[in-house]
């Protein structure tokens, strides 16, 4: 996220006095504590503990808490928080403070304009993957007006499977996930957004609970966010991926493996110029190239890019 910020780190801030002298909000502080004050208070009690983005943290936080968008906050500087809210807001700091994700404390995370529910059961959806969507609603523009059949494997709190069917009206889509907890919290989604009827959510590895459905060979879309962290480097991520399930990021021993049974086993489902979109990580985009390459029933893939410049998505279709 960008933009300006209501308080800056290192010491900045909306204010030209000298600031707050302590970083703890004492529960009996008789001073006033306004939106400002708060905010300062928080930026910098981030700031020290080692947060990024201490400002733009805080401001979510508050802004989760008073039920206002970051920018609304600079029309409220001098309101005064009540003692609940204040108590509340020091809380959240303090937790965001010990690497709880951001997502988790708010319990929501944008997507491609929408909003989804989060929780320590699911992996929190990342900008890099509204690329893996786009990419794939642009390869689809064509069918958009006709019956539309997608698979998303892995679909953790559902965003990518919602998403394509808002965009995708006539769409049906079966969402799978080996996680029960995590079905649970795409369900919910589902009926926030109102596509219940045309999102199934299937429990099970993979294409396994697929097999049953008679989809061989009749599916226009497989797409996947796999994990794909290489086991090795597990111990090496930050803290706060660290409190996301292990089994959505872990994708074993170089993290390739469910890329692998993805790429071997979809042809046996997608029909005739089908689309299989996957997302890889960094420095992987060779190894899948080759995978893929070895698949006689698939076209040579095209490799995205993300944000960055880091090949992110792999797209390819079948030929039969």
């Amino acid at each position: 996220m960008g933009g300006s910020h209501l308080c800056y780190g290192n010491g900045g801030s909306l204010s030209t006095g000298a600031g707050i002298a302590s970083e703890n909000i004492e529960r009996n502080d008789r001073k006033v504590w306004t939106v400002k004050r708060s905010l300062e208070w928080a930026s910098r009690y981030l700031e020290k503990r080692g947060i990024e983005n201490p400002c733009l943290n805080a401001e979510l936080l508050l802004g989760h808490l008073l039920q206002k968008k970051r920018f609304d906050l600079c029309l409220v500087v001098n309101q005064d928080l009540s003692c609940s809210v204040r108590i509340l807001f020091q809380n959240l700091v303090k937790k965001r403070a010990q690497h709880v994700p951001l997502s988790h404390l708010t319990g929501k995370q944008d997507f491609m304009g929408y909003s989804f529910k989060v929780d320590p059961r699911v992996y929190i959806p990342r900008p890099e993957t509204e690329i893996l969507v786009e990419k794939v609603l642009q390869a689809v523009s064509l069918t958009r007006g006709r019956k539309f059949m997608a698979v998303d494997l892995g679909t953790g709190c559902g965003n990518i499977a919602i998403t394509l069917a808002k965009q995708l009206q006539r769409s049906k889509i079966w969402a799978v996930d080996i996680s029960p907890e995590s079905l649970e919290v795409a369900r919910d989604n589902a009926r926030l957004h109102h596509v219940d009827k045309r999102v199934e959510f299937l429990r099970g590895d993979l294409f396994t609970p697929l097999t049953r459905l008679g989809l061989q060979r009749r599916v226009d879309l497989i797409i996947s966010n796999p994990p794909y962290v290489a086991s090795t480097q597990m111990r090496n991520l930050p803290p706060e991926v660290k409190k996301e399930p292990k089994v959505a990021l872990e994708g074993g021993e170089d993290g390739l493996s469910i890329h692998r049974r993805i790429i071997r086993q979809a042809p046996r489902f997608l029909n005739k110029t089908g689309l299989l979109a996957l997302e890889i990580g960094y420095g992987q985009a060779k190894i899948i190239k080759d995978l893929i390459s070895a698949q006689p029933q698939f076209l040579p893939p095209k490799i995205v890019s993300d944000y960055q410049g880091k090949e992110r998505v792999v797209l390819t279709r079948t030929i039969f």
